[in-house]
């Protein structure tokens, strides 16, 4: 029995995805929505604006969903900025250091004096290159954090700002509901007073009309929205390290050439 029943689920589902992509599908799409539209449109105004009355009422009860996305998102601003100013902190006492090894590197001879000490010149040469290429590398890293975090910050800003009003919409919503209310009570009590006439032909053939504008409308505005949204531009990965010859470069170009200095003879 099961057996059977899975078969017919499964020749309903062949069925439908064969149909969704031919004229007689496409008609049958369109009479569905003529129907659903016409069944919304038998709902009493009394009873939408009571529908939508409910609904404000219940959005107040995602705030707290919304506070702790914000708390979530303020404590990850948080702990970026600390990791960028400790960073930055780090990369001064690292230059600091580089500046140093390549003023020592500025003195003539096999050895140089480096913070009271006699080092050979090839392993200084060797620890200022290996110093300064790890430092130009945490600096792109540190430039990368500091972009994130000015993006975090904007974002934090403006989601504070949609949290505190809030309220201040959902009262908005309520209020205009209410005014909704009074003027169909108003409009009830004039239609009571009017010669009925029997003009249901007309009122259904002006919903297909109103509903048909409607369609035209969403369909220009979808137009629009595809001419103006753009895609988002990816930042580039990192290139790998250049070359021996290029990383030399780039480490003159950050920190300047080495001017040797002259040994006075006392």
């Amino acid at each position: 029995m099961f057996k059977k029943l899975l078969i017919a689920a499964l020749a309903v589902f062949v069925g439908v995805a064969v149909l969704s992509g031919t004229k007689l599908g496409s008609h049958l799409r369109l009479n569905w929505n003529k129907a659903r539209t016409w069944a919304e449109n038998q709902v009493p105004l009394e009873t939408e604006i009571d529908r939508l009355k409910m609904e404000v009422a219940n959005l107040a009860r995602d705030d707290d969903r919304y506070y702790d996305q914000v708390a979530r998102q303020q404590n990850q601003v948080t702990k970026l900025r600390k990791k960028v100013s400790e960073a930055r902190s780090a990369l001064a006492k690292q230059e600091s250091f580089i500046k140093d090894l390549r003023e020592a590197l500025a003195q003539e001879g096999e050895f140089v004096v480096f913070r009271e000490g006699r080092q050979p010149r090839s392993r200084v040469e060797s620890e200022v290159r290996s110093e300064a290429l790890r430092f130009l590398a945490d600096e792109r890293v540190v430039k990368a954090d500091e972009e994130n975090l000015s993006i975090l910050e904007e974002t934090l800003t403006a989601n504070k700002g949609k949290l505190e009003n809030l309220s201040l919409q959902r009262k908005e919503m309520e209020a205009h509901l209410l005014v909704l209310e009074r003027e169909l009570a108003q409009q009830r009590l004039k239609d009571q007073s009017k010669l009925v006439v029997d003009d249901g032909r007309y009122g259904n053939l002006g919903r297909q009309i109103e509903d048909a504008r409607e369609r035209v409308s969403v369909l220009k505005t979808k137009s629009e929205l595809r001419g103006t949204v753009q895609k988002g531009s990816l930042r580039a990965e990192e290139d790998r390290k250049a070359q021996s010859q290029q990383q030399d470069k780039e480490i003159e170009a950050r920190f300047g050439p080495i001017a040797p200095k002259k040994v006075v003879n006392k």
